[in-house]
């Protein structure tokens, strides 16, 4: 049904309209990528090798080809993992992918490709589902690929040369062009058109919290409680690193910590497209969200900033649609990043298109460029001073936009309260569908078919190889001007400085708000 509520639109919506649609005249044009080739190994195994206590590991490859040939005549071979050239048996992220200089002895490197291969492993997972393979098929070949990958990488990476390989390998791939060349006008048309863009984010988040939208009654989601809150003081300060530096820990403690930072969401209802739901596959296959089912999802992952592993805890927010996207589902990704000791250090927002990459400091902070690092890729903080949490999202009615992040005890005073359950993200990647079968919400792509964010196609459509579409985490690509994702590893240290800075700066009689804050 047609929204019936009025599109307002301010001058600098409409003047950022008109330049999107100059840029989108003067786009350049790609060329067809080619069809990729799969490498080899440098030093591939001796066939003769295989006897005795190798025996079985002949036809390990000859398995995994098996499998991804099926998976891909299918078309559910997952895309939130980067599948690793010539490694069948090992997918990653950008995290783990950051420490391929630096792992060299035995244990460390076992570490790291051990990780690889669990990724493979819990991707296979989702692609055995959505074959509709029986319980005991699936379970056979859990079996054998479970013991040719550990076998495989022992005896490949034996051989110093296929290790080196495997570093030149391992970085995930880009979510932009190869080449995007565009003519000095049609630069200038893009740089307006990102100019207008950040000053309206500006614009819409300096306006008094009264008047910051107000197009639907206010109304207050909170998470439902489950765990036990206790289990974050139990351990994870003493939680025993792994090799690339993640705690030990057991789900229920990494789901007490998401619950405890879950985000409150303070959103301007018009109508069912503002309430937060599930996905959910419909009778035509295609995509929507079910406002029925108020949900998020999160997912930990990590980061790197000044040697030290972070954690992070990324949610996932689903509306049924918003105005501007083609498609019935609309996704909002809120991130709390983790200090030391697990602290809230930063929180990030960001469309699933890559639109709206914004920076809200949770702790006072000091700008890398101020350290006199200035960075290519500038983080938009767009509230000036730090919120300390428990934190609300002011989310405005049809367009789903961020508005405002402010404390919970602000919000709280004047909604009307619900509740919302907290799920884990993999739930995703295995929807029930209308036949009684399964299927991701993600394309080997790592995309949702059937949905595109106009703006973010628009504002993007020369630079990235699928613009305006909503992404799987690992995939969210979130500067137009430059190459940035949202799960870059390094991209806290392009931004600030060690923490022993930081807490130097924030002790400091003469630091100054501005001082701490990346522009």
């Amino acid at each position: 049904m047609p929204d019936p509520r009025p599109q307002h639109r301010s001058p600098a919506r409409k003047m950022i309209a008109a330049l999107l649609a100059v840029a989108a005249l003067s786009t350049a044009h790609a060329a067809p990528p080619r069809a990729a080739q799969v490498p080899t190994l440098p030093v591939p195994l001796d066939p003769s090798m295989f006897v005795g206590m190798l025996k079985g590991y002949k036809d390990c490859r000859a398995k995994y080809a098996e499998m991804d040939a099926r998976v891909d005549t299918a078309g559910v071979r997952d895309g939130s993992y980067y599948r690793v050239p010539g490694f069948p048996y090992f997918r990653t992220d950008r995290y783990v992918a950051s420490f391929k200089d630096d792992v060299s002895d035995l244990n460390a490197v076992a570490g790291w490709t051990r990780r690889m291969r669990e990724f493979d492993q819990e991707a296979r997972e989702f692609e055995y589902r959505n074959l509709g393979m029986s319980e005991q098929e699936i379970g056979a070949w859990r079996y054998d690929l479970l013991t040719c990958g550990g076998g495989l990488a022992n005896l490949e990476l034996f051989e110093d040369a296929n290790l080196a390989f495997l570093r030149k390998q391992v970085t995930p791939g880009s979510e932009y062009q190869a080449k995007a060349t565009l003519r000095d006008a049609q630069q200038k048309a893009q740089q307006k058109v990102l100019a207008a863009h950040e000053a309206e984010i500006r614009a819409r988040f300096s306006r008094p919290l009264a008047d910051a939208g107000r197009d639907g009654a206010l109304k207050l989601w909170s998470v439902k409680p489950v765990e036990d809150l206790s289990l974050i003081a139990k351990g994870y300060g003493k939680a025993i690193p792994d090799e690339l530096g993640v705690p030990a820990l057991i789900d229920s403690q990494w789901r007490a910590f998401a619950e405890a930072q879950a985000p409150a969401l303070w959103i301007e209802t018009a109508g069912p497209r503002d309430q937060p739901g599930v996905p959910v596959v419909g009778k035509d296959q295609a995509f929507t969200v079910d406002p029925a089912q108020p949900r998020l999802h999160y997912q930990i992952t990590f980061t790197r900033h000044a040697g030290q592993p972070l954690t992070q805890i990324n949610y996932f927010i689903w509306f049924a649609g918003r105005d501007g996207n083609s498609g019935a589902l609309d996704n909002l990704i809120w991130r709390v990043t983790l200090d030391a000791e697990a602290r809230p250090l930063v929180y990030e927002s960001v469309n699933a298109s890559g639109r709206d990459h914004l920076w809200f400091a949770a702790q006072p902070l000091l700008a890398r460029t101020a350290a006199g690092k200035p960075t290519d890729n500038p983080a938009l903080f767009p509230q000036a001073e730090p919120i300390a949490g428990p934190v609300a999202l002011r989310i405005a009615a049809g367009s789903h936009d961020l508005l405002r992040v402010v404390p919970l005890a602000t919000a709280a005073a004047s909604a009307g309260s619900a509740a919302y359950e907290l799920r884990r993200y993999e739930d995703v990647f295995t929807l029930a569908t209308p036949d009684g079968k399964t299927r991701s919400l993600y394309d080997s792509s790592g995309v949702i078919r059937g949905v595109r964010d106009e703006q973010q196609a628009q504002l993007a459509a020369n630079r990235l190889t699928a613009a305006g579409a909503l992404h799987v985490l690992g995939r969210v690509p979130v500067s137009v001007a430059g190459s940035a994702h949202f799960d870059d590893a390094e991209r806290l240290d392009q931004l600030l400085p060690p923490p022993t800075t930081q807490q130097a700066a924030a002790s400091g009689d003469d630091a100054t708000a501005s001082d701490r804050h990346s522009r």
